[in-house]
């Protein structure tokens, strides 16, 4: 267990007390933050997998093809153009009203 006091955070202005759980015995102080914000990385891209998700029960290989290649392409636009905006649940909710809205539009005209 590391214990790290009083850590500058530039992007908030504050300082923080950390606590690190790890089974790593040796590691350098000033590594210690950049190695679990590289871990915590792998961890947040399998949560934004898990939300990309799009539930099927669908057999047909081409549907669920159809749907995994959606999936994807929804993660690369957000990684691409809005993973520094907007976290990636938001961002598909923000496109889901998006495209209803687009629909009510066509159903008026």
């Amino acid at each position: 267990m590391t214990f790290l006091k009083q850590i500058y955070d530039p992007r908030s202005d504050k300082n923080y007390d950390w606590i690190f759980a790890t089974n790593v015995e040796k590691i350098a102080l000033g590594d210690i933050i950049k190695q679990y914000k590289k871990r915590w990385r792998i961890e947040t891209q399998f949560r934004v997998q898990d939300e990309a998700r799009i539930k099927c029960k669908s057999k047909d290989m081409k549907v669920r093809y159809f749907l995994f290649m959606l999936e994807q392409m929804l993660q690369t636009i957000w990684i691409c153009f809005y993973k520094d905006e907007v976290p990636f649940k938001k961002f598909l909710i923000e496109l889901s009203n998006t495209a209803k809205k687009w629909v009510k539009v066509q159903d008026t005209e």
